[in-house]
């Protein structure tokens, strides 16, 4: 970190990548890294926390609260991979304001994506009177296998994943394609959409979401980019197919929506057009 603070510093004050001329006759990785320099040095922090705190409190949320009690929550599980992260997602922190909003009853929860099983493990915590529905893909499917550097060690993936999910008995994990939800009959007080974030997969995760919300329910989307020109957009990782979903619906006055943050810290914010964000979709 020291080394990147002398490397900002060194940039001029008062420049300004964009106002360069001729731009394309410099190499675009070196001007990529002066623009995020750039960036990095105005990042204003605290007016994007100001910003994400009344994101949520328009759906009457406390982000101030939910922090606190998340960080509780950490301490309790006491768990070195959690707490050394640099970047936490905002989403922990969302699930933890929803978990504080005494005016909502969250008996039923919905996570599609378990990927290692932290997050159905914090949710357990959080919500420890719900039960908690997490799907993921079977091991032998190639999307299963290929995806997220799990290859060449899917055995051990897989066994640390079950053991995490094992720590509590609120928690109830199915092997099964997001597609299948389309004949789903349960219903969910909270869904959370974190599955492959391409076309077609996520458009059905989200339409089939909200046939078993809940009225008053809450959907989350995970990793939401709004601006296709700025990524190479696959099935799995990064597209705008959820941002285009989310809009068509919402013409359409079926749903409201709110995109959050979905990191605050400089580094991962402080270029626009990369970006990623947080759905919040509730149904008119």
């Amino acid at each position: 970190m020291k080394n990147l603070i002398k490397r900002v510093e060194s940039v001029p004050e008062g420049f300004d990548p964009s106002n360069l001329t001729r731009p394309h006759k410099i190499p675009s990785k070196l001007y990529n890294q002066f623009n995020f320099y750039f960036k990095l040095r105005k990042y204003n922090q605290s007016l994007f926390e100001k910003d994400q705190n009344d994101i949520l409190n328009s759906f009457g949320l406390n982000r101030v609260k939910g922090i606190e009690k998340l960080n509780q929550i950490i301490e309790k599980l006491n768990i070195p991979l959690i707490k050394k992260r640099k970047m936490r997602s905002e989403h922990e922190i969302i699930f933890s304001s929803i978990s504080e909003d005494k005016n909502r009853t969250i008996n039923n929860i919905l996570e599609i994506g378990t990927f290692d099983g932290f997050n159905a493990l914090l949710m357990s915590y959080l919500f420890p009177n719900s039960s908690i529905d997490t799907i993921d893909l079977s091991e032998e499917e190639k999307d299963f296998k290929y995806f997220y550097n799990r290859k060449h060690n899917i055995n051990k993936f897989i066994k640390d994943r079950d053991d995490i999910l094992s720590n509590n008995k609120n928690i109830n994990f199915y092997r099964m394609n997001s597609l299948r939800l389309l004949n789903h009959k349960k219903k969910y007080d909270l869904i959370w959409i974190d599955g492959a974030h391409g076309y077609p997969v996520v458009c059905a995760d989200i339409i089939n979401s909200l046939h078993i919300i809940q009225d008053n329910g809450l959907i989350i989307c995970d990793d939401i980019y709004i601006n296709n020109d700025q990524i190479k957009s696959d099935k799995m990782y990064s597209s705008i197919a959820s941002f285009e979903t989310l809009t068509e619906l919402k013409k359409e006055n079926l749903i409201n929506f709110k995109l959050a943050y979905k990191r605050l810290d400089p580094e991962a914010n402080c270029i626009e057009n990369k970006r990623k964000y947080l759905g919040i979709v509730n149904k008119i």
